[in-house]
């Protein structure tokens, strides 16, 4: 303990906060599920001062509820956050296409049209995890088009809070293939450098797989 001792309690509440955010983020710590401080402090090896602060950030942020008797617990939020989240992503994404639209260099459309061509033999062979890695590359490729470093970090944390709560669409019966085609018309209005076509088709894009998700939410609540 005499390292961690070297360290300002800021300096260590700050790798708490981000050892326990990557937790929540990757469903290491599930919605409902009880925080102990104590365990947390000894996992990391700090004392319990810093894991305090690390959970009033994250009861800030939304991610963690904290009450007198119970202590933390990872929140689970309601089906209509879900949709609030999605809606504001739809907006975001629309404007990413939009803004792709008029910026995009060669090499950054070569690099959608390759994704575009792995999605296609992920998808044929049913490798669901590779192509929601290549979805995932995809649209990041997008955002980077953009030029605009805010919009792709709200995007970014917008998707780490999404898939916290409900995994890819691209799981649901008949969406990859629909996905794909929605990929192909979005890749031809950004090359072709048609902003308000590339944000009407992205919004449709998320629109659609939004629906899927609040259909697997509301299932999920029924079982």
């Amino acid at each position: 303990m005499e390292h961690a001792r070297a360290i300002p309690i800021s300096s260590r509440a700050e790798l708490v906060y981000e050892a326990l955010r990557d937790d929540i983020f990757n469903n290491r710590l599930r919605p409902g599920e009880r925080v102990s401080e104590e365990r947390i402090a000894q996992r990391l090896k700090v004392s319990r001062t810093p894991v305090r602060e690390a959970l009033k950030r994250l009861h800030a942020e939304g991610l963690v509820e904290i009450t007198p008797h119970r202590g933390a617990v990872v929140r689970d939020p309601s089906g209509e956050e879900l949709a609030e989240l999605c809606t504001v992503r739809e907006v975001l994404e629309g404007l990413a296409a939009r803004l792709a639209a008029r910026s995009i260099s060669d090499v950054e459309l070569y690099t959608l049209e390759r994704l575009i061509n792995e999605m296609d033999a992920a998808a044929r062979e049913d490798r669901i995890d590779d192509l929601i890695q290549y979805n995932h590359q995809f649209h990041e490729s997008i955002w980077l088009a953009t030029r605009n470093r805010y919009l792709a970090r709200q995007l970014r944390q917008l998707r780490q809070f999404i898939f916290r709560l409900q995994e890819s669409s691209m799981r649901f019966p008949g969406r990859k293939e629909e996905a794909q085609a929605e990929h192909r018309a979005l890749y031809k209005a950004i090359a072709e450098g048609s902003p308000d076509e590339a944000e009407r088709i992205a919004r449709e894009h998320f629109r659609r797989g939004e629906a899927i998700r609040m259909l697997l939410w509301r299932k999920e609540r029924l079982m």
